[in-house]
């Protein structure tokens, strides 16, 4: 396992980060702790979820389905409220349908492709912290592979970091740890996602007890190693 470096002692503390996240509960699970890390130094450019979250329960009817992602969308605020200490960042959504990504070279990942671009150029990012190319979930390989596409199309030099919310952890590559944040902190933020943890919206995914339990801190791996220092 490749020693991990505090980000605090590298170029990238100064860095202008935004995360990118397959669905709501996972900016949490993942980098809570960049998150409130990179918020209270202001270098926090954004929260991005890919998914509308309508995929974790039976939605019979349109209503049921709408209701479930102002569910997760509502959820998704309160927690990134709690992690950034209530300052004023709203994470945004690209609204792919859960476990049906965009393939590279659609239209629809295109487009995704262009905003997400063009929000990394408008805020000046220097790092996108996004799941790791080898989780088992196809929505986070295809996070990881739009965060590679929209670092290139940025015209600016952009870093993407691989962070592990189920698969193992990334080898071979450079790590970094973030500062630490209290844990209770964090799991009230996870605990924001109430339809995932509990039957607040009838059967569906339940969140195992065993991945409620987080870290104060998170792993950043290097997936560009060539990627210009901010």
């Amino acid at each position: 396992m490749t020693p991990a470096t505090a980000l605090s002692r590298t170029p990238w503390r100064s860095a202008r980060w935004l995360v990118l996240a397959p669905h709501a509960d996972d900016e949490t699970l993942g980098t809570g702790a960049l998150i409130a890390d990179t918020a209270a130094r202001n270098r926090l450019a954004g929260v991005m979820i890919l998914t509308d979250g309508s995929g974790s329960h039976p939605c019979p009817t349109p209503a049921d389905r709408s209701a479930l992602i102002r569910r997760r969308r509502s959820e998704a605020r309160h927690a990134v409220a709690l992690l950034t200490g209530g300052r004023r960042i709203v994470p945004r959504f690209l609204d792919w349908h859960d476990a049906n990504p965009h393939r590279p070279g659609s239209t629809a990942f295109g487009r995704s492709v262009r905003q997400l671009a063009t929000l990394l150029r408008r805020h000046a990012v220097d790092a996108i912290a996004t799941t790791a190319a080898g989780e088992p979930h196809c929505d986070h390989a295809a996070c990881f592979t739009l965060a590679v596409h929209a670092a290139h199309a940025a015209r600016r030099p952009v870093a993407v970091f691989e962070y592990a919310v189920w698969g193992e952890r990334p080898e071979g590559k450079r790590v970094l740890r973030t500062a630490a944040m209290p844990t209770a902190r964090r799991s009230a933020a996870l605990r924001a996602h109430r339809s995932q943890l509990t039957g607040l919206m009838g059967d569906g995914f339940r969140l195992p007890r065993a991945q409620q339990r987080m870290p104060g801190t998170d792993l950043l791996y290097l997936a560009n190693r060539h990627a210009t220092r901010p």
